[in-house]
């Protein structure tokens, strides 16, 4: 086989260590869930445009502002002046994955991500909604600001695929697993995005082509949900799909010391065993990879394990005369 790509890595995850999320173990680094060899697709700058003054809509209704450190009032002046492909009032390119141009979903995963090219864009209160690209039935409408669906995830190297310097990942949780074979797209209502001052608001997305993905064959499907609480010494376990065009799945991304298993390499359909030994958030990471060696895509799962309850002691046994 030829060598090995590098595997994109990302936070999702369900896997990251988000925002919304604690903080990840040691020795352990996310990776994309939809790897490819190439940058992921972006699409023209002016994705968000100007509105109101800061802290209002277009009807001047408040707009809510999430605190975050580093952010001044004209940091989209800042940014624009140092980025000519950015201006004051455009959030820039924009990338999304899974998409069309070979980031397909793997079978398993149940999360999107959002690349910005500006600073500090935060989930807004437009809707967005995901689509069955067959029939264009609605399979789930998903409200931005909550934070157990969105969330602002960690950098992660798509940002140099795509040649930014950085920019905002935010991460978006479907409520279901996506079916495997199916194609899918997003639409999103005016608003889905904006600047955390509030004053660049994105603009809608109804074209199916924009953010469009298919759902590869190839996956894992675990018996226990990804983010799971569970016990230190529980031996969990997950079926391993290698289909075509993957031929090969390898675990990777985690903590010896923390979590193992059964096997790290799959060459056709297994059962993955996994064990956990200490408490905390035990993150790991299979990757998918073609004949030549190349990684074409993963999903990283998760779990959270404490320690067993303590067996109550029995109350010892009295004797008639101690009555």
């Amino acid at each position: 086989m030829k060598k090995r790509l590098a595997v994109i890595s990302i936070t999702a995850a369900l896997l990251a260590s988000v925002t919304a999320c604690g903080s990840q173990p040691a020795k352990t680094q996310p990776a994309a869930e939809n790897a490819a060899g190439d940058p992921a697709s972006t699409e023209p700058a002016g994705i968000l445009e100007q509105t109101s003054p800061a802290g209002t809509d277009s009807s001047g209704t408040p707009v809510p502002v999430s605190p975050q450190a580093g952010q001044t009032p004209d940091a989209a002046e800042t940014e624009s002046a140092q980025d000519p492909e950015l201006t004051a009032d455009s959030i820039g390119p924009v990338s999304f994955t899974p998409n069309e141009k070979g980031y397909s979903m793997v079978y398993g995963s149940n999360t999107l991500h959002a690349y910005f090219k500006r600073l500090n864009v935060i989930p807004g209160n437009g809707k967005m909604t995901v689509k069955r690209t067959a029939d264009d039935s609605v399979i789930e409408e998903i409200d931005l600001k909550d934070t157990s669906k969105c969330s602002i995830a960690q950098p992660d190297t798509t940002f140099d695929l795509l040649g930014w310097s950085g920019g905002t990942h935010l991460t978006i949780r479907l409520q279901d697993t996506p079916a495997s074979g199916e194609a899918y797209y997003i639409t999103l209502e005016e608003g889905a995005f904006t600047s955390q001052d509030g004053t660049i608001r994105s603009k809608a997305i109804t074209d199916p082509s924009v953010w469009s993905f298919g759902v590869a064959p190839y996956g894992v499907i675990p018996k226990l949900p990804n983010g799971s609480q569970v016990l230190v010494g529980d031996v969990l376990s997950a079926d391993v799909l290698v289909r075509q065009p993957a031929v090969l799945a390898r675990v990777e991304n985690y903590d010896e010391n923390r979590v193992r298993f059964n096997e790290k390499e799959f060459v056709q359909d297994a059962k993955l065993e996994i064990k956990i030994y200490q408490i905390g958030e035990d993150p790991f990471t299979v990757t998918f990879y073609d004949d030549d060696d190349n990684p074409i895509g993963s999903i990283t799962l998760s779990y959270t394990a404490s320690m067993p309850p303590q067996p109550e002691e029995e109350a010892p046994k009295k004797s008639i005369t101690n009555l």
